[in-house]
């Protein structure tokens, strides 16, 4: 196997389980993002933190061009290479978490996913690296997005099976911090199969929206 094609195995990886973490949070996740940040502490560790769009405020995020309120954090994370010191703080408020032992297998749960995406994140920002960007160069930050366009979860999963994934190098604006995205990953339809032969038809899927971006 390739190592092109192991990346595409990490990233069919991540997008499971971002789709596994937008169900978890229920009509908390209709819209994810997750930011990591590499480099915590001017080391090889990160921070990462995850923030979702309130349920009360869809209608007017949807709506509006700026909506700062609409926001709500969900975690936040810091790994410390140094001493393999792994700290995470849940937003309890998203969940009534009561002493039974669903909430808290629930609670357990989400910090594994959590945990799993982040490294599924920074192996394929590794493999990226290696093979598209200059190695010389600073990426600071990871950002992935997941959207479900509908409440209907086995059609979203169901599409996410027969969906590819495509990556492109991009240049955008540069942002009040100075990161630019270099390099996105998005899903498409299409078949896994055809990945490798230029058979990618280029449209978006009908039930979810998914993106992998890397930062310069």
């Amino acid at each position: 196997m390739s190592n092109n094609e192991i990346l595409f195995k990490n990233l069919d990886k991540l997008l499971r389980r971002v789709y596994e973490y937008s169900t978890i949070l229920g009509h908390w996740g209709k819209y994810v993002w997750i930011i990591i940040y590499l480099g915590y502490d001017k080391s090889d560790g990160y921070s990462a933190r995850s923030f979702v769009v309130k349920p009360d405020k869809i209608y007017e995020f949807e709506h509006q061009k700026v909506c700062n309120s609409c926001y709500e954090d969900v975690h936040v994370s810091e790994y410390d290479p140094t001493t393999n010191d792994y700290s995470i703080y849940i937003n309890k408020d998203i969940y009534t978490i009561e002493k039974n032992g669903k909430e808290i297998e629930k609670l357990i749960r989400k910090v594994e996913i959590l945990r799993d995406i982040e490294i599924l994140s920074i192996d394929a920002y590794n493999m990226v690296r290696n093979l598209y960007l200059d190695s010389s160069k600073s990426y600071p930050k990871l950002s992935i997005y997941f959207r479900r366009n509908i409440s209907n979860e086995k059609k979203i999963l169901k599409e996410i099976k027969r969906s590819i994934i495509f990556g492109q190098s991009i240049l955008g604006r540069e942002s009040k911090h100075g990161e630019q995205p270099v390099f996105r990953f998005i899903s498409l339809k299409g078949s896994k199969t055809n990945i490798y032969h230029g058979e990618i038809k280029l449209n978006f899927p009908d039930y979810y929206r998914f993106s992998f971006i890397i930062y310069g």
